[in-house]
């Protein structure tokens, strides 16, 4: 068995998440702990009370999801889980990182902090969109983006092979999933406040490289499988440039996946709210077995399953 730990993105927040877990699990209230500690406010309230509103503001989402995260996988560490490697979903990537010790926990939720408020800042409120196209294939989707005419839009989460999201001005998301209709494709745009992962990114990937410079990254413990190209990187000082880059790039997490299961990982445990990452393995992976932690509960069938 070869296990690998998948971090959660952004979209899988909803009110009440972790609050069980913490509640029985003493290692995952500590990360909440740390969360409200570093950032000064109230993220485990947020989490455990707050409305989808609260929740969905970028402001309030990366935080929380980050914590959201690491306290799922804190829980499995304290029960004797390690894995041999991992991977996270956008923002999931920094708590991926944080967990295999290249971020120091009193620096990585200041740090998705100015994230979430650079790349808000980066695009006027309703100016940008996004959209998953389902049922097509990457190609259809790059040649769907290819023929708008109406602005800009790109292919920004290769999801799995039956599942892209694009990203761009709102116009031409709006026009691609017309076009993607024609061909059968359908597209459903999506409840995010800006388009993230496109060139659109750039000012706030800029924001980034600079708030980089001034951080040390240390050389992560296991191989963490990077979103701008899917492959493992355990080399302290390439963190920051693919960092940067993913804020404008697409999330290649079906090759992320693939490159996982061909190094030999057959194992995969989402660590975070939702199932969304434990869906995405099931439908690109054949033969893998995928778990989850976002509860109590599904600790329980996931340590069960395991020992």
């Amino acid at each position: 068995m070869k296990i690998a730990f998948m971090f959660s993105g952004q979209g899988a927040q909803f009110p009440g998440m972790m609050k069980d877990l913490c509640a029985a699990e003493p290692a995952a209230k500590a990360v909440f702990d740390a969360a409200d500690a570093a950032l000064g406010r109230g993220i485990s309230a947020l989490c455990f009370e707050g409305a989808q509103e609260e929740l969905n503001l970028t402001h309030n989402t990366q935080p929380c999801v980050l914590a959201a995260d690491l306290a799922a996988a804190a829980a499995l560490r304290a029960h004797g889980v390690e894995p041999e490697g991992a991977a996270g979903f956008s923002l999931g990537e920094y708590a991926a990182l944080a967990f295999a010790g290249s971020i120091p926990m009193a620096d990585v939720f200041p740090m998705i902090q100015y994230r979430a408020d650079s790349m808000q800042q980066a695009v006027a409120p309703g100016a940008g969109a996004m959209a998953a196209m389902l049922g097509g294939t990457p190609q259809q989707v790059e040649a769907v983006c290819a023929a708008v005419t109406d602005g800009y839009v790109v292919a920004a989460n290769y999801n799995c092979p039956t599942q892209t999201v694009i990203s761009g001005e709102a116009a031409a998301v709006e026009q691609a999933v017309a076009l993607a209709r024609e061909q059968r494709i359908r597209g459903k745009l999506l409840a995010v406040s800006a388009p993230f992962h496109c060139a659109l990114m750039e000012p706030a990937a800029k924001k980034l490289e600079a708030l980089f410079a001034q951080k040390t990254f240390a050389a992560p413990s296991m191989p963490v499988y990077m979103n701008v190209d899917g492959a493992p990187n355990a080399d302290a000082a390439a963190i920051p440039a693919l960092l940067v880059k993913q804020a404008m790039s697409p999330v290649r997490w079906t090759r992320t996946l693939l490159n996982m299961q061909a190094d030999g990982f057959d194992t995969f445990i989402e660590c975070g709210p939702g199932r969304t990452l434990s869906g995405l393995a099931a439908k690109t992976l054949e033969g893998a077995t995928i778990l989850r932690v976002g509860d109590s509960e599904t600790l329980a069938q996931t340590l069960e399953a395991l020992h």
